[in-house]
């Protein structure tokens, strides 16, 4: 997944291409990383049920207007074996030169992933969440770091899971995964958000009791908006006294609120009681929050471009 809440590794591929495909994509800001990506000058090919939508935001070779399903298999049909010995030889270099970019990024981050720091940093938990993801899961990710930190963090294992992430504005991921565990409830339903995203919506909790929708939420709580801490910083030239009232909030214990509610909730403070209370949450019958207390000074990666 490119773009501004991305892994650098996908943005350096994208940089270096020579031809990309947008398949219904809106290439719109975030995606592209504000339309940095890919490179003035890339061919690009873009496939868009809506004949708007092709060569909107980049000067495109070949526009397709096609339901996406059926343009692929198209596509797909049309090529056929088309293809020469060098092309296979070139798409080989080319995939393991990307592949070595994914290895040097996790290379790079493998020490936060297994990092033992306390409280826990949002790394480690997130290497903790996508170990123990269930093989169907809808994970839906809130705005803002959240956003980052599953799109960066997080890696997925089979191609029945589904993401859904930063499709509104912050705190929309909480009331949405109900919708989701509405239409899907066979399926397993986990939203991943922060304290500061928890405020805004908290009260559709009662919703998902009152109609049994069992979603697990996994708040990263380090009491702080602290997406918003560089920022704040720069504006006043320095951390000055007081200035953190901006983006620093109260610890406040939102598995003792899911209860109060009619929900589960779960604390957890070590890496080592994430399985079990994940585990919990999913068969609970119930909404569930997983309340983990995260380390305040962890920040998601900026993305490269």
């Amino acid at each position: 997944v490119p773009g501004s809440y991305s892994r650098a590794c996908a943005n350096q591929a994208v940089a270096e291409a020579d031809l990309v495909f947008f398949i219904g994509s809106h290439t719109g800001g975030q995606v592209t990383n504000d339309w940095k990506l890919p490179r003035a000058n890339t061919r690009i090919i873009q496939m868009d049920i809506n004949a708007a939508e092709l060569g909107r935001s980049f000067p495109i070779e070949v526009g397709l207007q096609s339901d996406i399903q059926a343009g692929l298999q198209k596509m797909l049909r049309s090529t056929g074996e088309v293809g020469k010995a060098s092309d296979e030889q070139d798409r080989a270099s080319w995939v393991a030169h990307v592949q070595t970019l994914v290895d040097d990024w996790k290379a790079s981050v493998d020490h936060l992933w297994n990092s033992d720091d306390m409280p826990m940093r949002t790394e480690r938990l997130s290497k903790e969440l996508a170990d123990h993801l269930p093989s169907d899961v809808i994970l839906v990710a809130d705005t803002g770091h959240s956003g980052i930190w599953t799109g960066t963090m997080i890696d997925f294992s089979s191609p029945d899971q589904s993401f859904i992430r930063c499709a509104g504005s912050l705190g929309w991921a909480f009331p949405a995964a109900f919708g989701a565990k509405a239409a899907a409830p066979n399926r397993p339903v986990i939203t991943f958000a922060g304290d500061g995203a928890m405020w805004y919506h908290f009260m559709e909790m009662d919703t998902g009791v009152r109609y049994g929708l069992n979603t697990v939420t996994v708040v990263n709580n380090n009491a702080s908006l602290n997406q918003e801490r560089a920022l704040n910083e720069r504006n006043y030239g320095s951390p000055l006294p007081g200035s953190d009232e901006l983006w620093k909030l109260t610890n406040v214990d939102f598995a003792a609120m899911a209860e109060q509610m009619g929900g589960l909730g779960i604390t957890v403070t070590k890496p080592a009681h994430f399985e079990g209370a994940l585990d919990q949450a999913l068969n609970a019958g119930k909404p569930a929050v997983i309340d983990v207390k995260t380390n305040i000074d962890s920040i998601a990666p900026k993305a490269w471009d």
